[in-house]
């Protein structure tokens, strides 16, 4: 088994972790909303997911480190130019951040949730996007520096639809 065949074990791990963490703490915080209350079993839960998605997290950041040292040892360094690999960076830092800012009671719980999961999610897709060479460029001149600009462009208007949708949902399901 090679070394850059553990570290895409120990990310998609890490991806599954996060992403499935944050859908469960959604679907948690909309059963919660039902009586507008968090009882302990449902705080257990939500704690429980907070935890997966803090080791998703950490997995995530220690392969993707291990994968730039990777491709800086085997002389890859192309990949450090891509403009998807600074953009999913960037949501990395931005997942970090929010779990700070939520960690620290800095963001309350319902928005903080909802950029969690709409940033879990993109950064997945972002992943798959440059493991399958898919390009995203809204400019169209393929260029690094317009594929990060337009993949935060597309993160950004997903996230604030994501927070819109999510509320409505929440808002559906509490008043059921």
């Amino acid at each position: 088994m090679s070394i850059e065949f553990t570290i895409v074990i120990l990310h998609i791990i890490g991806t599954i972790l996060g992403v499935g963490g944050a859908t469960m703490i959604e679907l948690h915080i909309a059963q919660a909303l039902k009586d507008k209350l968090f009882s302990k079993d449902e705080s257990t839960f939500l704690g429980i997911d907070y935890r997966m998605v803090r080791i998703g997290l950490i997995i995530c950041v220690l392969s993707g480190f291990a994968f730039l040292l990777l491709d800086k040892f085997e002389g890859k360094t192309q990949y450090l130019y891509s403009g998807k690999l600074w953009a999913k960076l960037f949501i990395v830092m931005f997942i970090a951040g929010n779990t700070l800012l939520l960690q620290a009671h800095a963001i309350n719980l319902y928005w903080g949730s909802a950029i969690s999961f709409v940033s879990w999610w993109l950064a997945a897709i972002v992943g798959m996007f440059m493991s399958n060479r898919v390009q995203f460029d809204f400019f169209g001149t393929g260029g690094s520096l317009t594929t990060f600009f337009s993949i935060m462009l597309a993160y950004i208007a997903c996230v604030i639809l994501g927070a819109v949708i999510l509320h409505y949902v929440r808002r559906r399901v509490a008043t059921n």
